[in-house]
């Protein structure tokens, strides 16, 4: 072969050997996670499994002033326990201790009044019964009659009063339970918003929650949805987390909307279409973030 054919070939042979170099190369600093499936990102915020309750009044529109708090905030409380009392307190128990008085009053009159039938329908029998031997005259028998009927008509209207009496006590007891706010669950006061001497408006007396199990809520694009399943694995994150928290997907929000949270990146679509989805964090995590109720945190489920 010539020395224009060698030069040739040479060249050719060059540039297949620097190209699968390069090739090489580039194939082995591929990161480890190419191909594989990245899960699904979505912002989310903690909060916790019974919700945040905001506990008001029953007391109408025209509202009602807090008398006494019992609680504080991050006081724990127990279901059912009282936790204020309303100015309109001590009114309505008089009432419920009149309707009672009352009750009592109308209870003796019956007693009496009964006996007053019994012994006014012995007499009707008897005088009833002395007239037909001609023994007394007719009208004393009539008034005999006359008198035993007043019983029985007395009888049914006592007991026609307590009835009234013992409804008007309901009423003034539930009037006397819209004085008293109780506690709608078992758990934690996490803020004060009407203290004594305040009137209680629209904002409520105050905020609490168990904070015993937390979630996180994820706002899923809902063209993500399909790919979520119960049982699903998450990883949280957030500026400042010590570590990054494990969560598992629980439930599947209905209802498509606007999202409520946003990115901090200024090109980060800010009118996405998000269904929500709950997971349920990590007990490990619950005593670290019950503090943080509501914070915002970053969700990546593994697919």
């Amino acid at each position: 072969m010539s020395k224009l054919s060698n030069r040739f070939l040479h060249g050719i042979l060059l540039f297949f050997s620097v190209s699968l170099s390069v090739f090489t190369v580039h194939a082995d600093t591929l990161p480890a996670t190419a191909g594989k499936k990245m899960g699904i990102g979505a912002l989310g915020y903690i909060e916790p499994r019974s919700r945040v309750i905001r506990v008001s009044h029953n007391a109408g529109p025209e509202g009602a002033r807090v008398a006494e708090l019992f609680f504080q905030e991050s006081d724990q409380v127990e279901l059912g326990q009282q936790l204020a009392l309303l100015s309109d307190y001590k009114k309505s128990f008089a009432e419920v201790d009149a309707a009672k008085t009352r009750i009592k009053a109308l209870k003796a009159q019956l007693a009496a009044e009964k006996a007053t039938l019994a012994y006014n329908q012995k007499e009707y029998q008897r005088y009833e019964s002395l007239s037909r031997q001609s023994m007394t005259t007719i009208s004393h028998a009539e008034n005999k009659h006359l008198a035993f009927r007043q019983s029985q008509l007395t009888v049914e209207r006592l007991l026609a009063d307590i009835d009234n009496a013992k409804s008007q006590l309901l009423i003034a007891e539930a009037e006397l339970e819209n004085t008293i706010i109780l506690a709608p669950i078992s758990g934690t006061v996490l803020k004060i918003l009407t203290r004594p001497g305040e009137r209680i408006n629209d904002q409520g007396l105050l905020e609490m929650a168990d904070l015993t199990q937390l979630d996180i809520v994820a706002e899923v694009y809902e063209s993500d949805l399909p790919k979520i399943r119960i049982g699903q694995t998450a990883h949280i994150n957030a500026i400042g987390f010590e570590r990054t928290y494990t969560a598992q997907v629980r439930e599947l929000g209905f209802q498509v909307k606007k999202n409520d949270l946003n990115d901090t990146d200024p090109l980060a679509d800010r009118d996405n279409r998000i269904v929500e989805v709950r997971l349920t964090l990590e007990s490990e995590a619950v005593n670290k973030l019950r503090h943080q109720v509501f914070r915002q945190v970053r969700v990546q489920i593994k697919p």
